[in-house]
Formats: C-alpha cells, sequence, structure tokens
C-alpha cells in the first residue's frame, strides 16, 4: 500500500456516506447515526481533512432554478494547425474561467485535450460558447443532458 493511502474502516466510510448525504450535519447527528460520540466523529473527520480525503464542502447548485436548464457536456478537441495547438496544453484552462455558462473543466488525456460542462438559458447560449472554444482554436463535440443522477456516492471497493 502507498505511504500516502489512507486506511478506512467501515465506520470511517459511514461517516463519509452520512457527509455526502448531507455535509451540514452536525457531528452528533452523524454520531447517533454511526453509533460513535460527537468528538470521535470530529476526530475522525479532522483526521481525513488532514490527510486529504475530504477536500472541501459545497453547494449543490440546481442551475435549473436559475433558469438555465440547458445542460451540455462538451468534449474538445484542438485543431491542427490552430494556434491553441501550438501552446501548452495548460494554457487555455484560464480562458474558460472567463467564460459565462461554463460549470466545470477537466483536461484530459487521450482524443481530447478537455471537457466542460456548460448550463445555460438558451440555444444560443450555448451555441455562443461553441463558438468562443473555436476561437480558441477547438473543435467540439456536444453532447446534451437528459438526466443527471446525481453524484455518484463513494463507497469501499
Amino acid at each position: 500500500m502507498p505511504d500516502n493511502q489512507i486506511c478506512l474502516d467501515k465506520t470511517d466510510w459511514s461517516i463519509i456516506k452520512a457527509l455526502e448525504e448531507n455535509a451540514r450535519s452536525t457531528f452528533t447527528e452523524i454520531g447517533q447515526t454511526v453509533g460513535l460520540t460527537a468528538p470521535a466523529v470530529r476526530e475522525r473527520i479532522r483526521r481525513m481533512e488532514e490527510n486529504g480525503l475530504i477536500c472541501g464542502y459545497r453547494p449543490v447548485i440546481n442551475y435549473s432554478a436559475l433558469g438555465r436548464p440547458i445542460h451540455a457536456l462538451i468534449e474538445l478537441k484542438l485543431k491542427s494547425g490552430s494556434k491553441a495547438a501550438l501552446r501548452s496544453e495548460f494554457s487555455f484552462l484560464p480562458h474558460l474561467k472567463e467564460i459565462p455558462g461554463i460549470t466545470h473543466s477537466w483536461l484530459v488525456t487521450g482524443d481530447n485535450e478537455g471537457f466542460i460542462e456548460t448550463t445555460t438559458a438558451t440555444m444560443k447560449q450555448l451555441d455562443a460558447i461553441l463558438v468562443k472554444m473555436n476561437e480558441l482554436g477547438f473543435l467540439t463535440v456536444t453532447s446534451m443532458v437528459l438526466e443527471d443522477s446525481g453524484k455518484v456516492k463513494c463507497e469501499p471497493l
């Protein structure tokens, strides 16, 4: 086992499951679920945070409630001979953060350079994102999200 790998017992996994269901649960509430005292839960969570297993707590945003029901995943592939293809593969990442409607981006290996996730109110706004990707030197393949099953729970293998 690598030195940096964290060993979790059944109780740790139960704590993670409780946090995934509601990261705002109190230590007491989690303790009642997993059979520990609040201080014991707090210590286990602190250990998982310090070891880098738990990296943060974030809200889950329902973009449809914000009037952005069009949800798409877009593959990014550099056009051969484009200016972007001549730059470092990381140089396009800062540009993506500036584009309204992009909610997530990934730099990947394989046939594509990256993927972006978008949420927009209209197809015209989605088209504007695709035009911007073209201007940055990317060919795109767009897939519309029809149904989101939500985040898959983290469980022991």
